[in-house]
């Protein structure tokens, strides 16, 4: 079992996600790489408390972000962040921001073409503090049909998926909700996801969207793309 968890995470290299669609974009700062500089005004979000893992955190996610918006030829400024620590894009993008084991990624993509996107990368790591509090009961009689090894892994796609659904519905909604607001079920290219309360007018209870998920050595990538909502003002 320990092997399983031990993959050199430097050794990986992380594919964009499958089915991605066209307008949207993709990247990744990759911790081989020197630690990229940043915009002056993002330099501001570095305090003197961050220990110098989150420093390097920060720089690469942005770095991410950038050559994302820049791939879909909207890179206009500085991303800096809000309230809530989320990243404030600039107008007409949606994108979410996500690191971990040394790397930063981004997913970005026109307001104009998606209600909304998220991503989430996590190291492979045994997780039994998620299995009080994260699955809802439908999502445990699957797991618990899982082989021992396949179940580890699974529990810790299940939580980057729900942590990708928050990503992509907490821009739409401006409030924190719980993982318990969404229950996904295992496909082979990821979860169905759908929501057992409703979130705003166009994502009423029960709307269901997909979140495409893999592996990357010992890495677990997750993102969703949500469709444009007809008349959607988001």
């Amino acid at each position: 079992m320990t092997a399983l968890w031990n993959t050199e995470a430097h050794a990986v290299e992380i594919a964009p996600p499958r089915n991605l669609p066209s307008f949207a974009a993709f990247a990744v700062s990759h911790p081989s790489e020197p630690v990229p500089a940043v915009d002056p005004a993002e330099a501001n979000l570095i305090t003197a408390s961050m220990v110098p893992a989150r420093r390097d955190a920060l720089a690469r996610g942005r770095a991410a972000a950038h050559a994302a918006l820049r791939a879909i030829d909207l890179d206009s400024g500085p991303i800096l962040s809000g309230p809530n620590r989320e990243p404030l894009w600039p107008d007409g993008v949606t994108g979410a921001i996500t690191h971990t084991a040394g790397f930063g990624a981004a997913l970005v993509a026109p307001t104009a073409a998606t209600d909304g996107v998220g991503v989430d990368l996590e190291e492979r790591r045994l997780t039994p503090e998620l299995w009080d509090h994260l699955p809802r009961p439908e999502e445990r009689e699957w797991l618990d049909d899982l082989a021992t090894a396949e179940r580890e892994t699974a529990i810790l796609a299940l939580f980057s998926a729900k942590e990708s659904v928050f990503k992509a519905f907490f821009p739409r909604v401006g409030t924190f909700f719980g993982f318990e607001q969404a229950s996904l079920s295992p496909t082979p290219s990821g979860f169905v996801g759908h929501l057992l309360d409703g979130l705003d007018a166009d994502y009423p209870r029960d709307r269901t969207f997909e979140i495409t998920g893999g592996r990357c050595g010992n890495l677990v990538l997750t993102s969703l793309v949500l469709p444009k909502t007809p008349g959607s003002k988001q």
